[in-house]
């Protein structure tokens, strides 16, 4: 599992998809870097480029040394490698960034560019030292340019899935340890964890760090997405669903039941391509799976609904729990589907107290059977979910128009019997009393075959 005190999960395929998040929080603490670093992304990202000085335009020709305080090594434009640089060079190659003089301007920028990460340090002192407004100015669009360019780079190399890329990426990216093993390594993973990068750079930064800065980057992931959905009318993507979702693996994290619709929706959005993506859908729906088993109850019906719509097998599990936690007619009812379309003959034995229940199930039409209405209780419902684990043909217990359902299992009202058929009910009942117990159903009746078509 992951490494928190987490709901177990009797699903192979779940224990195949486990994060050790702790190990991770423990190994980076680099959360406020990292956070400034994707505070400026996401704002390069948004924005338009920065004006041009219009009134210096560029010049044609290259400024002559004399005219750039003195030539050295860092002026030969044909050098192939990045050269050492003495504390005095570095500092001056920055202070040439507030020179008056348009070339001179523009040359200090594209050298820091290219000497790129050994020139950090030196842009964050002229920064700091807020001696020269006009060269904070530029030493912060120059630092920010180089941390664009250096993380496109990256992302480049990242994507072409060329041998070391893996590890380089436990290094250049947070989060990228724990996103790779819970959903894998392989192109469709990488694109989909940048695809997060870029739309919710908190949310990624979160999984290496700690319980609360997941629960808080899930809440903003929320906002975000639904500002794009009311005011930008964008409709939600794979790397929103998956960014809401992630935090969640950590069982600590609590959110409001308002989140968890907020997932179910954007979610069901992306169940069809999704189901058809060979490579997501197995390590997305584990995610999905352990987060089931660990819902809220206030969103029980819509947890265990979706369960069955996106073929989860988590759901019988969660409506073998939702028996013993409620007493709602609605809710067991849709539990007891859940059980039918995923459970065992093994779980049949905990429908035994369903099996005296006579309350009026909750349907929304009644159905009639040779103009007689059928009568539906919970105990109706148990019998069909016990019929359904063992095997035995609905019809046999003499329902007189029972429906099965490819992924709810059964329709509740249509399984009942009119009230002429009381006996044969009875009868039903008990039946299905001494299966849950442990008696192996007979066997229907064998039926002679088809004729062979002439």
């Amino acid at each position: 599992m992951l490494g928190f005190p987490s709901v177990p999960v009797s699903t192979s395929a779940l224990q195949s998809h486990s994060v050790d998040y702790p190990r991770f929080a423990e190994k980076r603490r680099l959360g406020s870097t990292a956070r400034r670093v994707a505070i400026v992304l996401a704002i390069l990202w948004t924005s338009p480029p920065l004006p041009t000085r219009a009134a210096e335009p560029e010049p044609l020709t290259p400024p002559v040394a004399e005219e750039t305080r003195g030539a050295s090594r860092l002026d030969d434009p044909n050098a192939d490698t990045v050269p050492e640089l003495t504390e005095a060079e570095a500092t001056e190659l920055v202070d040439r960034l507030a020179s008056g003089k348009f070339a001179e301007r523009e040359a200090a920028m594209g050298e820091i560019l290219r000497l790129g990460p050994v020139m950090t340090p030196y842009l964050r002192r002229a920064i700091e030292s807020r001696r020269d407004p006009e060269l904070v100015l530029r030493a912060e669009v120059t630092l920010s340019q180089m941390t664009v360019d250096d993380l496109q780079s990256r992302i480049e190399t990242f994507l072409s899935l060329a041998p070391g890329t893996d590890e380089q990426a436990r290094e250049w990216f947070a989060g990228w340890e724990p996103f790779e093993l819970a959903m894998g390594d392989s192109l469709a993973t990488r694109e989909l964890f940048i695809s997060i990068l870029k739309a919710h750079p908190d949310v990624i930064e979160s999984l290496a760090l700690t319980t609360f800065e997941r629960a808080a980057a899930a809440e903003q992931a929320a906002v975000s997405i639904q500002v794009a959905m009311l005011q930008k009318r964008q409709p939600p993507t794979l790397a929103d669903a998956v960014a809401m979702l992630l935090p969640l693996t950590d069982p600590a994290v609590q959110v409001a039941g308002a989140y968890e619709t907020q997932l179910l929706s954007v979610f069901n959005r992306q169940y069809g391509p999704l189901r058809q993506d060979a490579q997501l859908w197995q390590p997305i729906s584990a995610m999905l799976q352990r987060w089931v088993l660990q819902s809220r109850f206030e969103n029980r019906i819509d947890v265990l609904w979706y369960a069955m719509q996106w073929d989860l097998p988590a759901g019988g599990e969660l409506g073998l729990r939702t028996l013993k936690e409620t007493q709602d007619i609605e809710t067991l009812q849709t539990a007891l589907q859940a059980i039918a379309r995923f459970g065992t003959p093994d779980d049949s034995s905990k429908l035994i107290p369903l099996l005296a229940d006579d309350r009026v199930a909750d349907s929304r039409m009644p159905v009639l059977h040779n103009s007689r209405p059928l009568r539906v209780t919970v105990a109706d419902a148990a019998l069909t979910a016990a019929a359904i684990l063992h095997g035995v043909p609905v019809k046999e217990l003499g329902m007189p128009a029972p429906v099965l359902h490819p992924k709810v299992g059964f329709l509740t009202e249509h399984s009942g019997y009119t009230v002429e058929q009381a006996e044969t009910r009875d009868e039903a009942i008990a039946r299905a009393i001494r299966w849950c117990e442990g008696e192996s159903p007979a066997k229907p009746a064998s039926r002679p075959a088809k004729p062979a078509p002439r």
